[in-house]
């Protein structure tokens, strides 16, 4: 139980972390700034997905069923996907300025190596070190950002942020160096085939829950983006509460039977209704009082709607793996995506001219539908 409850509290720390920063760039600089820094930001996200490529799902695997050899495994996991690092870095000199491209590439790095160790975080239940790591390099960060908050620019916190990012990815680095020998450091050219579907399932994930930010922050407008972004990382942190949840128990889940399972979703949909309402309040008095944005009560009514089904469906999901069924998560997931670039597109358009009042409504409804439409393929279409 104390390793079940240290991993979640780390889970919790990450994500607060991450959820912290916009708030304080928006506290001591303004919206208009954050809402800059997001186009790097979400650069980055995409490319890592790209950049992990299931790693820490392949990694577990290997590690359950090969235990005698991790350090070769992760040795040669490592080393496959640094071309793709390098790849994106000589990416990021031709879409940014030149000046971002070195700050950029030393974050992917950071990274790079803070996902490559995850797995070995878990493995090895190293959840008290990993939350040291966490602290000590946000500390890191908040001490810089506080010391320039009087002379910040997106140059800036570029820079800050990308040390922080590296910081923290060579304190994961060191913590398991142990497992990583220049000696297995070879490319092991079948591994992206069979991390395919790892990959697949964490992109789409991504997409599914991102799309929508990506499309608001085409359209230009700095505070919209500064806002939506927020917004969205907090219903996307409320959603991921589900797998906080259950996530401990997936190896007893994978072991009982359709009833016991049956029962244990029943009781998770009780429990993410109560959790819900009570995150969308708090989520509301940061909107009012922090964002000072408008939201009525058809936004939390959008907002409940694209954040439960995860509750309902978050077990499905789990069931399918346990019956070697990903192609129908893979399948639901990309018409999620779909559904919602589509429809996010299409409200947006409809909405522009009254941008900066129904944008963000328009973006989430699209994200909202698209969640109900992936929550009744699960339920509706369940396989024999």
């Amino acid at each position: 139980m104390t390793l079940i409850t240290n991993n979640t509290l780390r889970q919790v720390l990450v994500s607060f972390f991450g959820m912290v920063i916009p708030f304080l760039v928006i506290h001591f600089s303004s919206k208009e700034m954050w809402g800059s820094f997001v186009s790097v930001f979400l650069f980055s996200l995409l490319v890592l997905q790209i950049i992990n490529w299931g790693n820490k799902e392949y990694l577990l695997r290997e590690f359950s069923e090969r235990p005698a050899k991790m350090a070769l495994t992760f040795s040669e996991n490592l080393t496959t996907r640094l071309p793709i690092v390098v790849l994106f870095s000589i990416v990021a000199l031709f879409l940014f300025p030149l000046s971002f491209g070195f700050w950029i590439t030393l974050w992917l790095i950071g990274r790079y190596w803070n996902y490559s160790t995850e797995a070995l975080v878990l493995y090895q239940k190293e959840f008290n070190k990993s939350m040291f790591i966490e602290t000590l390099s946000f500390m890191g960060f908040g001490i810089s950002f506080y010391c320039l908050k009087s002379a910040i620019d997106v140059y800036s916190l570029l820079v800050i942020y990308s040390m922080y990012q590296f910081l923290k990815g060579l304190l994961y680095f060191l913590l398991f160096r142990k497992y990583f020998s220049l000696q297995y450091a070879t490319f092991k050219f079948g591994y992206f085939k069979a991390s395919l579907s790892f990959f697949l399932l964490s992109v789409l994930g991504f997409l599914a829950s991102k799309i929508d930010v990506y499309i608001i922050e085409s359209l230009g407008n700095k505070t919209v983006t500064a806002d939506y972004q927020i917004i969205n990382s907090l219903l996307v942190f409320v959603m991921s509460v589900t797998a906080f949840i259950y996530s401990p128990f997936t190896k007893a889940i994978y072991r009982n039977n359709e009833d016991v399972i049956r029962k244990i979703q029943k009781a998770l949909v009780f429990i993410g209704l109560f959790v819900v309402i009570i995150s969308l309040v708090v989520i509301h008095f940061i909107i009012k009082f922090y964002l000072k944005t408008n939201a009525g009560l058809g936004f939390y009514v959008i907002a409940f709607l694209y954040v439960y089904p995860s509750y309902v469906y978050g077990l499905d999901i789990v069931n399918l793996f346990k019956q070697h069924k990903e192609k129908i998560v893979v399948r639901n997931l990309v018409v999620g995506v779909i559904f919602n670039t589509v429809l996010s597109l299409l409200f947006l358009s409809l909405s522009y001219g009254g941008f900066s009042q129904y944008g963000i409504h328009a973006a989430l409804l699209g994200s909202a539908i698209a969640q109900v439409v992936v929550l009744f393929l699960f339920k509706l279409f369940k396989p024999a």
